[in-house]
This record gives structure tokens, C-alpha cells and sequence, in this order.
């Protein structure tokens, strides 16, 4: 059985092809192109991992990060950070995502870095 994996992206065509390429890999996918319909749905459910774009339109996606810390049972949860924008080391350094990949990136490293952190014996963070 897949693992839940939640999708927070608000470029259309990056999401989909993430969300094609993990549900073949047979995980069950959850997109959302806005941080408020994401974290409405954090409120009622617990993902495995969560990809996170931070620049979103309508909340910052260190927001939702710094959120998830405070919520009950995501605190542990892996949130792989995807942006365009170069990692801001504060922001790494208070929010820890187990990974921080730049767009334009690989599909291949992303699929890598998910899988990893759905591994019982994750690595530590990686920027």
C-alpha cells in the first residue's frame, strides 16, 4: 500500500506531473494549488510527506511549516521544500525540511528525495 502524500504547489503542471508520477509509484496523491485549502485539510488529515512550494499565492509556504510544527501529530511529518527562489538559511535553519530542491529541478531527484523520506531510516536534512 502507497504512502499519503500531500502536494502543495500552485503551478498547475508541476503538481500534475508529480501527482502522475507518485500515484504510479502507487501512492495515494493529495494536490492543492492554494496554502489555505492545504492547511484546511492538515486540520482533518496526517500526510506521510509533504511537498512544499513556498511561494504560494495566497500564504507563504514557511507559514504552513511553521503550522505543522505546532499541530499534533505533523510535527514529525517530512516537507520537502521546492522553490525557485535560493534557500534562505534562516528560514531552513527554523523550519528544517528534510529537503530543499530548486525549480527548475529533476523529477528524478524529487521522486529520490520522497522516497527517502518515507524510508524508516531517513537522513537528516538536506539543503
Amino acid at each position: 500500500m502507497g504512502k499519503k502524500i500531500l502536494i502543495v504547489d500552485d503551478d498547475s503542471l508541476i503538481a500534475k506531473t508529480i501527482d502522475m508520477c507518485l500515484s504510479k509509484r502507487g501512492h495515494d496523491v493529495k494536490v492543492f494549488y492554494s496554502g489555505v485549502d492545504a492547511v484546511k485539510y492538515l486540520f482533518g488529515e496526517k500526510p506521510d510527506t509533504i511537498v512544499l512550494d513556498i511561494r504560494l499565492p495566497d500564504c507563504d509556504g514557511w507559514f504552513i511549516a511553521k503550522l505543522m510544527e505546532r499541530l499534533e501529530g505533523l510535527e514529525k511529518v517530512p516537507i520537502i521544500v521546492t522553490s525557485v527562489l535560493d534557500p534562505d538559511r534562516r528560514k531552513v535553519a527554523e523550519c528544517r525540511p528534510y529537503a530543499y530542491i530548486q525549480k527548475p529541478f529533476d523529477m528524478g531527484q524529487l521522486v529520490q528525495a520522497i522516497e527517502s523520506s518515507l524510508s524508516e531510516e531517513r537522513q537528516p536534512a538536506r539543503v
